[in-house]
């Protein structure tokens, strides 16, 4: 990701080309809130990540609150330029490929929040003239990719709602540093690894690193995307859905984004029980060494 100018001389049009013939339609309804569905819209950065079967890189050229604009490599070769424009009083957007593969396309995207049920999304892919039957199968193709990643969206649409509630409930929460939870003994925890523990309200996984027990968050603070599935390379927590890394120990974000995950309880076993118990975060220090090598490096 190359993030370039983020100024723009004029905001693209919010009028249809005449000249384009719609190809195919396509409906479905997401099950979000549309302040959710218009997150998604404009959060550009997702495209290689959360549709990496599609998408394999995103340079953003411009954005403001008109949309955005961005060269977008494809997972399967070739790049293209895309230009995406909203029009929030008609509840629509449009994405224009200005240049590349399918240039001069427009994709016209209507929504329509449903009371208590979600958003209703009314696709039209708009196409240059072409031969009936070949306009009819890139016709089929567009409708067959955005069945797929409105699928994949509408999962982080989802999982980001459910996060947020949590997230608002943590204020009713036993204060972290006042927290502490019993894993069981060392022995019958690592049997069971990975697993995803509460304390004070927030979640955490413990997992098990080099043969250390350690604890990590299972948030992004950019948009509280999951890390409770990524693995742990090199330390290194990679977001699936935007491809933030952190550092497991510290929780800074290693790009130099001003991020941090939340701090990790200590894995504190007793000598006598052998029972392993998560505690309060203390800096430098949220791993478990394995009884058989207290002295091996992290």
């Amino acid at each position: 990701m190359c993030i370039r100018d983020r100024a723009v001389s004029a905001p693209p049009s919010l009028e249809r080309n005449p000249s384009l013939v719609v190809a195919a339609t396509y409906h479905r309804e997401v099950a979000g809130s549309l302040e959710r569905v218009w997150e998604n819209v404009f959060d550009w950065e997702h495209l290689p990540w959360l549709h990496a079967a599609s998408f394999r890189s995103i340079d953003l050229v411009a954005e403001g609150s008109w949309g955005w604009r961005a060269r977008v490599g494809l997972a399967r070769g070739g790049e293209l330029e895309i230009e995406l424009g909203v029009d929030r009083e008609r509840e629509c957007y449009v994405a224009r490929t200005l240049s590349g593969i399918g240039a001069g396309t427009e994709i016209w995207t209507g929504l329509e929040s449903i009371p208590n049920t979600g958003v209703e999304v009314s696709m039209e892919f708009c196409l240059p003239p072409l031969p009936e039957a070949a306009r009819a199968a890139l016709g089929r193709r567009y409708v067959e990719l955005y069945a797929r990643l409105w699928d994949e969206d509408e999962a982080m649409i989802r999982q980001r709602e459910a996060a947020l509630v949590r997230r608002r409930s943590i204020g009713d929460a036993e204060p972290v540093s006042s927290a502490a939870v019993a894993l069981g003994p060392e022995s019958a925890l690592r049997a069971r690894l990975p697993i995803e523990i509460e304390l004070g309200g927030r979640r955490f996984r413990v997992v098990e690193v080099g043969g250390d027990l350690v604890a990590h968050a299972v948030e992004c603070p950019h948009r509280l995307g999951p890390l409770a599935e990524c693995p742990v390379e090199k330390d290194t927590l990679v977001c699936p859905w935007h491809g933030y890394r952190f550092d497991r120990a510290s929780g800074r974000e290693r790009t130099g984004r001003r991020l941090q995950l939340a701090d990790a309880p200590r894995l504190v076993r007793d000598p006598v029980t052998d029972v392993v118990t998560a505690r309060a975060a203390e800096p430098a220090d949220t791993t478990l060494r394995p009884a058989r090598s207290r002295t091996k490096e992290a």
